[in-house]
């Protein structure tokens, strides 16, 4: 092959390369268009129903999503009391332990309540949140009660000037919503604390559709509402009338959060809850 010929053929293998990258750049824009349009329509007929949103709705976490396994949760009670409220301590029926100034209750087998009752609520705060938060993270994991990484998922301050620190489990990614502590605290002494985490075996095999959250929202606000939607994110929850407290293996679905101003609890929406 002379020099003209191999230039002839460079020149039109270029040109079609730059036509391949030209129709791809194409494709992305017209579906990253027709995206934002499909979630356009999505909201205004969200305000159409009386559901405004002020936030933005994730449009990359719907799909396919494995089960995740729970175990029966037993917490080590006597471990948890004797690190909390010392060896100086009273005990009733296993699940209300007291000490001088110190009380714990166990509500399951997963979750308990512990306080301080000797905390002057009356004192102001000298210290920020992110000093809050350093100080609680570090009394949990002080008393081995950290199996897991926790992520901070609100935080709100009290009349008395306290800070009250939501935290929850992330798991590979994904947000637990049934294992969290409520740590409040003043002053940087601890409060109280409200506690609970099951066991985690790992994610199953079966594999669950979660639909995208314009896909939920339509669904499930199908009538006229009055709702100001502040924050949605994903993970994983237990339904209300399932326990860990007696059954061995629990396969909670991943669900959306969804928080409505002006409401105590979110909403916890499965693909069960909704039809497409």
């Amino acid at each position: 092959m002379d020099v003209s010929k191999a230039k002839t053929v460079i020149i039109v293998l270029l040109v079609a390369f730059n036509i391949f990258l030209l129709a791809n750049n194409f494709i992305y824009h017209d579906t990253q268009g027709a995206s934002r349009e499909t979630l356009e329509n999505a909201v205004r007929i969200l305000e159409q129903r009386g559901v405004e949103l002020e936030c933005g709705i994730p449009v990359t976490e719907g799909g396919s999503h494995h089960r995740l396994v729970y175990m029966q949760a037993v917490l080590d009670r006597e471990r948890i009391a004797t690190t909390l409220l010392g060896e100086n301590r009273e005990t009733q029926d296993n699940s209300y332990y007291l000490s001088a100034t110190k009380k714990l209750i166990f509500s399951g087998e997963a979750s308990f309540v512990y306080t301080d009752q000797m905390v002057l609520t009356s004192e102001a705060n000298r210290f920020d949140q992110a000093e809050a938060a350093e100080t609680a993270y570090g009394f949990m994991k002080d008393k081995g009660l950290l199996d897991g990484k926790y992520v901070l998922d609100g935080a709100d301050r009290g009349n008395d000037g306290s800070f009250i620190l939501h935290y929850i489990e992330k798991y590979e990614g994904q947000l637990l919503f049934d294992n969290y502590f409520i740590i409040q605290l003043n002053d940087k002494v601890i409060m109280s604390v409200e506690y609970q985490r099951y066991q985690i075996k790992g994610f199953s095999a079966e594999i669950i559709e979660q639909p995208e959250v314009y896909q939920t929202l339509l669904s499930y606000f199908m009538n006229d509402s009055d709702v100001v939607i502040t924050s949605i994110d994903s993970g994983y929850k237990l339904t209300d009338d399932t326990t860990a407290d007696t059954i061995e293996s629990i396969e909670p679905l991943p669900v959306w959060r969804v928080v409505v101003k002006g409401e105590t609890e979110p909403l916890y929406i499965s693909p069960h809850d909704i039809s497409l």
